[in-house]
C-alpha cells in the first residue's frame, strides 16, 4: 500500500484530475459496453452494416458489382474483405471522446469536437474498407501490412492530430479568457 502512496505523491497535482477522470470513463465504458451492449450487439452491429454500406457505395464508384455477403463485401462475386466488429471503428472513437471528456472545456466545444471528429473517424473507417477490399480483391501482395500497420498508422495518426488540435485551441482559448 506505501508502494502506491508513493507512486501517487509523484503525480503533478494538475494531472491528477485528468487521471482520475479517464479511470472513471475507461471503467464506466467497460461496464456498460461488455455488460449491456455487447451481449446484443448495440452499437456493434448497426456501425458495422453501416461501414459496410458505406464501402459498398464507395466501391461501386469504381467496380460494377459489389455486393454484401453477411459483414462482408463481394466484388465481381469474389469475397474481398469481412468487417469484424472490431474493426468497426467504435473503440476508436470511444477512445477519441474518452479523451476529449477528460478535458475540461465549454460544452458546445466540446460536443462540436466530439461530433466533428466522429465523424472524420467514421469517414477515414468507410475509406479505409473500401481501400482494404480493393487491394485484397486484386491480390496485392501487401495487402496483409495495409490492413495491420498502414491504415491503422494512418487513422491513429489522424485521431492524435485531432487531440492536438483540441488541446492546442484549448490553450488558446484559455489565454484569452
Amino acid at each position: 500500500m506505501s508502494r502506491i502512496k508513493n507512486y501517487t505523491n509523484k503525480i503533478p497535482a494538475s494531472l491528477k484530475p485528468y487521471l482520475i477522470r479517464a479511470f472513471i470513463l475507461v471503467i464506466g465504458w467497460n461496464l456498460l459496453y461488455h455488460l449491456l451492449l455487447k451481449p446484443i450487439e448495440v452499437p456493434d452491429m448497426q456501425l458495422t452494416k453501416s461501414v459496410q454500406w458505406g464501402g459498398m457505395k464507395l466501391l461501386s464508384l469504381f467496380y460494377s458489382d459489389v455486393k454484401a455477403d453477411g459483414s462482408g463485401i463481394l466484388i465481381s462475386g469474389k469475397h474481398s474483405v469481412n468487417i469484424a466488429h472490431q474493426c468497426n471503428g467504435l473503440e476508436l472513437i470511444v477512445l477519441y471522446i474518452g479523451f476529449i471528456l477528460c478535458v475540461p472545456t465549454n460544452f458546445r466545444r466540446m460536443v462540436l469536437y466530439g461530433i466533428i471528429g466522429t465523424i472524420i473517424i467514421y469517414i477515414l473507417n468507410i475509406v479505409r474498407t473500401a481501400l482494404l477490399a480493393s487491394i485484397y480483391f486484386n491480390g496485392y501482395s501487401f495487402a496483409d501490412f495495409a490492413h495491420h500497420f498502414a491504415f491503422k498508422i494512418a487513422i491513429y495518426g489522424v485521431v492524435f492530430l485531432g487531440w492536438v488540435l483540441y488541446l492546442r485551441n484549448q490553450n488558446l482559448s484559455n489565454k484569452k479568457t
